[in-house]
């Protein structure tokens, strides 16, 4: 059957087409008709295609069976995409994710508000579940749990949830779903090795070894080093053998890994701006306030030094597995976008956001 493909390669810091989020708003548009789209990462080479009878590769897209549904939706997106007989590479399917933002007591306001945003320009559909939600088995009704960061790093959760909260979410990640944390939602699957810390949920082979004390390090602007470049969430960020990201970090955990259940996948590896000279940033960040709170006016700036004894090296995006289902654990902060070179919401980060969603709806 005659194909549609829709390339989202990286192109510098842009996409191949207009909108990285428009990207994932027409995927998510296309699961709303009850199409199947399927994702194609880490290279597809047509041997001909009608703009490219030459031959041509593409580093990633999405795939559909071509009908005027699919069509009617590419158009109204303004997608640029190919006809094709077949695509060379198999796909992953993914499927309709139903997803929980906790917005309880341990949610800050501050850092949902970006994210929020962030999944609302991709088309994601979620709805928002507090602590008696949780504490009453509301989980059960969703596919994928969503926590943003918190202004600590999981007292503010344990105090809405308590015992039961966290029960609920253990089960919820055990019996059906996945996990995606960002920053103090990092924190929360954590292990903690002092039985004085009953804050984290204690379901990952990974500790953060200064445990609670989140204020060690601070805020700034960050790199990343990316070590698995073939893995989903990086599907049109990282080219080549050798990768980096650049991010806001706002005291988020330091990962040691403990156990086979978890994997690093991208780790800190160097400091490039705080409000701290001589490292203040120089450049403009539009209208990225919330950044440029994080990078150049938060009262306790990442310094060089706190970086090289805390961060540097130690794993900063992590997978676990748990009974068969994923967590993704983030601690810098993709939904807060790239800075300096443009306005927020083209952002190149928000596709750790957006991939991680759709590789968690892969089936």
């Amino acid at each position: 059957m005659t194909k549609l493909f829709m390339p989202t390669d990286r192109i510098g810091l842009e996409s191949y087409q207009k909108s990285i989020a428009n990207n994932f708003s027409t995927v998510n548009e296309l699961l709303k008709k009850g199409l199947a789209p399927q994702w194609h990462v880490n290279g597809v080479r047509f041997e001909s295609t009608p703009a490219w009878p030459e031959g041509h590769c593409y580093q990633c897209g999405f795939s559909v069976d071509d009908s005027s549904a699919a069509r009617s939706v590419f158009d109204e997106k303004g997608i640029i995409y190919e006809e094709v007989e077949m695509v060379p590479s198999k796909g992953q399917i993914i499927k309709k994710l139903k997803a929980a933002v906790y917005n309880g007591r341990g949610a800050g306001e501050d850092f949902s508000a970006p994210l929020l945003e962030v999944l609302e320009w991709g088309g994601f559909n979620y709805d928002f579940v507090g602590d008696a939600d949780i504490r009453g088995g509301k989980l059960n009704e969703f596919d994928v749990m969503i926590v943003p960061g918190s202004p600590d790093a999981g007292e503010c959760y344990y105090a809405g949830l308590g015992d039961r909260g966290y029960d609920a979410i253990r089960s919820f990640i055990a019996d059906r779903g996945h996990y995606l944390g960002v920053c103090g939602g990092a924190y929360l699957p954590l292990t903690s090795y002092n039985t004085e810390n009953r804050y984290w949920l204690n379901i990952v082979a990974a500790t953060e070894t200064e445990d609670l004390d989140y204020w060690r390090s601070g805020s700034g602007f960050v790199r990343c080093r990316i070590e698995d470049n073939k893995h989903h969430l990086f599907a049109g960020i990282a080219l080549g053998v050798s990768s980096t990201m650049n991010l806001v970090y706002w005291e988020g955990p330091s990962i040691t890994i403990k156990g086979g259940n978890v994997k690093s996948l991208a780790r800190f590896e160097s400091l490039l701006a705080s409000g701290r000279d001589p490292i203040k940033p120089y450049w403009d960040m539009y209208d990225n306030k919330m950044a440029e709170d994080a990078v150049r006016g938060w009262y306790n700036p990442l310094t060089p030094e706190i970086f090289a004894s805390l961060l540097h090296g130690k794993t900063a995006f992590a997978e676990a597995e748990s009974n068969g289902h994923k967590l993704l654990l983030f601690s810098p902060h993709p939904e807060m976008g790239n800075i300096g070179y443009g306005p927020r919401k083209d952002s190149l980060n928000f596709l750790l956001i957006y991939n991680g969603l759709t590789y968690l709806a892969c089936q």
